[in-house]
């Protein structure tokens, strides 16, 4: 949960960063000098982490123009990165009010809603988004993430599917169809899905863990060893990856190694090794 909210907050921060910097590099056109002076300092301080100068500028821009959308769809921003939620909630409804085909303003609503557990206004949001910008990635994703989710996992490999389409070269998007594709038990679609992760992220060693798993339950217990020793040598501190080595050496007849793995597990304080070993290494 803490790592989806670091997330959360990383992608508002690169949104607000995509605006900004269009922004200033554009020909304003809507609001005075003066307005600009302030929407602009605003956005000078954000890149600074100067979250309360950056509240005051926006605020001065909403002073003098009401409408003036840029400015609430920043000032949203500013408040989710200081944790005030519901002021972030209503100056990016405020954003997409006056501007109604503001794409990202629908993302990052999607986005706060989702972390405060709103999820009909989240999927609401982000089906909006995706329904304005079709090859909006990021929103597909995270619309084939939340299915996935819900256990309709064939609808979300039809939804990491046309991720994929657009970013043929994002090697999570593999990973997720491929862990959706082992629920549904086709495993040698998952392994395929996992193969095309590992070829575009080589060290990413959680792919070789997810693609030995499914060699596993394909009875592939060689080729499951394989990828979890490559898993081990990338980082050889994740214990879970000797349980599941150790496993697979007993099922393939090598019970010596298997019992070292989970020698090597209970050195490294995993909860299961011990009650493996007991189960394994009589």
């Amino acid at each position: 949960m803490f790592y989806r909210f670091r997330l959360l907050i990383a992608v508002i921060a690169v949104c607000m960063l995509i605006v900004s910097c269009g922004e200033k590099k554009a020909k304003p056109v809507a609001g005075s000098p003066v307005i600009m002076e302030h929407y602009n300092r605003g956005n000078d301080h954000v890149l600074f982490d100067k979250l309360d100068s950056a509240v005051m500028e926006y605020e001065q821009c909403i002073k003098a123009d009401s409408g003036f959308w840029r400015a609430y769809y920043q000032l949203g921003g500013v408040y989710q990165l200081k944790g005030d939620f519901n002021a972030s909630l209503y100056c990016f409804s405020r954003s997409i009010e006056l501007n109604p085909e503001f794409t990202l303003g629908y993302f990052n609503k999607s986005n706060l809603e989702d972390l405060i557990g709103d999820e009909k206004g989240s999927l609401r949001d982000l089906n909006r988004a995706i329904t304005l910008k079709k090859d909006f990635f990021i929103a597909i994703l995270s619309l084939a993430r939340k299915t996935s989710a819900t256990g309709n996992y064939k609808l979300a490999v039809e939804m990491f599917d046309s991720a994929i389409n657009i970013r043929p070269d994002f090697y999570l998007a593999y990973s997720m169809r491929g862990s959706c594709k082992f629920k549904m038990g086709d495993f040698a679609g998952a392994v395929k899905d996992f193969s095309d992760e590992i070829e575009l992220m080589p060290n990413h060693s959680m792919g070789y863990v997810n693609r030995a798993v499914a060699y596993g339950e394909m009875k592939n217990f060689r080729a499951g060893i394989g990828d979890l020793s490559q898993s081990i040598q990338l980082d050889p501190l994740w214990s879970q990856a000797y349980i599941y080595r150790g496993v697979f050496y007993h099922k393939a007849g090598v019970k010596d190694s298997g019992c070292g793995d989970f020698r090597m597990a209970f050195k490294l304080k995993n909860p299961q090794a011990e009650a493996y070993s007991k189960e394994y290494c009589k």
